[in-house]
């Protein structure tokens, strides 16, 4: 039956020929000719399974061809056609693609040795757009029909990242990948790809044997249509290149100047508006350029996306370096300016209390018991006052005189909610600094940031999703959250403040000043710069919880970067960036 099959294609060419002859009717003679181009051009007519297929290669042995096979004399080839290669170098982390390499060659590390071919043929990219844009508009249509349609969606965002990519200069081919798997003999040589395919099954690669005309193509190098079509990005298998270390792109690729890329020399970006989150924290040892690095970003966001940015100038070196380099600001001075807590129209009445007691509680290290009193009596009196209040009222409620706690901190408070002008109304759209050199006592200068930020966030959490309205500055964050046992304001402020347009740029010099919420704040903050610090446990113990670096790295690297220099991570991308911080001068804006 099988000889009969393997002959059939000749006998229907034969029967035309023979009508032919017999009828005398030259349109059967032109009807074989018909289907003799039709069975060359499907392959139904090929040299015979198991016929010798002689090809003279050194030693003159010939060939034979079964499917999946190439048999040369006792020995045999495993012939093994990749039908799907599912990764591009996006993604998977260096780590996850470098482990994914390593298991595809030991995979193919069996039998005597294997083989790999790769052809590829250029295809027209107008064409192969064309049809991309017609599946897209057609995958369109069938989501606005089923929106619950979740595999049209992840086809549709396939494509789209496909069009993206010619966009970047990839350019489309068809490709044919072959695995020779060298045997023994026959059934040595079937059970290696055997092997091989189920292996390669393992990390999501389809793969099967190769047809009889698969294999007479490969060995004639007949240039056939091959099935599968890719861009270069998608064959990180057999591409002959290390890989790059590189963040994706679009988060270091435009936004706030940060830096050089130290390795490639190419200018690195805080994106503020494509980022995960919009807040920055650098960790840094005195010295390291943390100071620096804070100004430079706070005075282009300002100047970039012209939104107010708020400096707390503690020592009074960020209005001194701010002067040298020449930039425009406003000194809002809270023993001029009032924070007007009672009369802060931005708090509902039903809940100024809690927002009174809260501000007050934390600056000043109340205890839960004077904290409780203290908001029953705010209650009291707001709702005694219809609005009017005063704390000299509040100071002489009978509660309050028996503390000398809460006495004593309400006093200090009063003399920040003076008749000045509110301290939100002197901001302008660039650059603030509160000015908190006058106040010596670390208590006040925790009680004026705690009090700024909480009405700052009251005031832009009336709107939501409005992009980005306002950057917090806050050199060495540690003073304003070490004391803070709870969440802390600043906590939710990482958490929410994208949403209300706020954006926070901090600074501190370990991890440890943040508290026992440090990894609250080190996983949800946007981006991270680790600077210079020649404390070999700090990058192997710390900063390697945070993001993908080796310890070859740490040693011959990291470990000695100078100031300014500093190891870059963004959100929800583990592949960091080394970067060189130009020190800001008064001609940066010059050239």
């Amino acid at each position: 039956m099988e000889t009969f099959d393997r002959y059939t294609p000749y006998i229907i060419l034969l029967l035309p020929i023979i009508l032919a002859l017999v009828f005398r009717n030259p349109f059967l003679l032109s009807l074989s000719g018909i289907l003799l181009v039709l069975m060359l051009y499907t392959g139904s007519i090929k040299i015979p399974v198991n016929i010798s297929f002689p090809i003279k290669r050194g030693d003159g042995i010939a060939h034979s061809i079964e499917k999946g096979l190439i048999i040369r004399g006792n020995s045999a080839i495993g012939v093994v056609i990749v039908d799907d290669i599912p990764y591009d170098y996006r993604d998977l982390s260096d780590s996850s693609l470098r482990a994914s390499i390593n298991a595809f060659h030991k995979i193919t590390n069996i039998g005597e040795h294997v083989d790999i071919i790769f052809r590829k043929k250029y295809i027209d990219q107008r064409i192969y757009t064309e049809r991309l844009l017609n599946k897209l508009q057609n995958l369109r249509i069938i989501i606005e029909n089923d929106p619950s349609n979740a595999k049209a969606k992840k086809e549709m965002e396939l494509l789209q990242s496909i069009l993206d990519r010619l966009e970047q200069g990839e350019k489309p081919f068809s490709y044919q990948v072959v695995l020779l798997v060298h045997g023994k003999d026959k059934q040595e040589a079937r059970s290696l790809g055997e092997v091989l395919i189920r292996g390669l099954e393992s990390l999501n690669i389809k793969s099967r044997f190769a047809t009889v005309k698969e294999i007479e193509d490969i060995l004639s190098l007949n240039l056939t249509r091959f099935r599968k079509e890719g861009l270069p990005s998608q064959i990180p298998f057999l591409t002959p290149f290390s890989l790059e270390k590189m963040p994706v792109v679009e988060k270091w690729s435009d936004g706030v100047y940060l830096g050089k890329d130290m390795e490639r020399q190419v200018p690195v970006f805080w994106n503020v508006e494509k980022s995960e989150n919009p807040h920055i924290m650098i960790i840094g040892p005195t010295g390291s350029g943390k100071t620096e690095l804070l100004i430079w970003l706070g005075s282009l966001m300002s100047l970039q996306y012209s939104v107010p940015v708020v400096f707390f100038d503690v020592k009074g070196d960020i209005r001194t370096r701010l002067r040298r380099y020449g930039f425009n600001f406003k000194v809002l001075n809270p023993l001029f300016y009032s924070l007007k807590l009672l009369d802060f129209p931005y708090v509902a009445p039903s809940i100024k209390p809690l927002f009174i007691e809260k501000i007050v509680g934390v600056s000043f290290k109340l205890n839960r018991e004077e904290r409780a009193i203290l908001f029953n009596v705010l209650n009291r009196h707001l709702k005694e006052t219809h609005g009017r209040p005063e704390w000299r009222t509040i100071l002489r409620y009978e509660e309050i005189g028996d503390r000398y706690s809460i006495r004593r901190s309400l006093e200090l408070v009063e003399s920040f909610d003076s008749d000045g002008p509110f301290i939100l109304d002197g901001m302008t759209h660039g650059i603030n600094v509160v000015d908190l050199t006058q106040l010596k006592d670390e208590t006040l200068r925790r009680f004026v940031i705690y009090s700024f930020i909480s009405m700052l966030y009251a005031y832009y959490s009336s709107d939501a999703d409005v992009g980005l309205r306002v950057g917090l500055v806050v050199d060495e964050a540690w003073t304003i959250l070490k004391d803070d046992d709870e969440y802390g304001i600043i906590g939710d402020l990482i958490k929410r403040g994208r949403g209300h347009g706020i954006s926070l740029l901090m600074a501190t010099q370990n991890i440890q000043d943040l508290g026992q919420n440090a990894d609250i704040f080190m996983d949800n903050i946007g981006t991270l710069c680790f600077m210079n610090n020649g404390d070999k446990n700090f990058w192997k113990d710390v900063v390697k919880r945070y993001s993908n670096i080796l310890d070859g790295e740490v040693e011959n690297k990291l470990a000695f970067l100078g100031r300014g220099e500093m190891l870059v991570r963004f959100l929800g991308d583990p592949r960091p960036i080394l970067v060189a911080h130009k020190p800001l001068t008064g001609s940066s804006f010059q050239n």
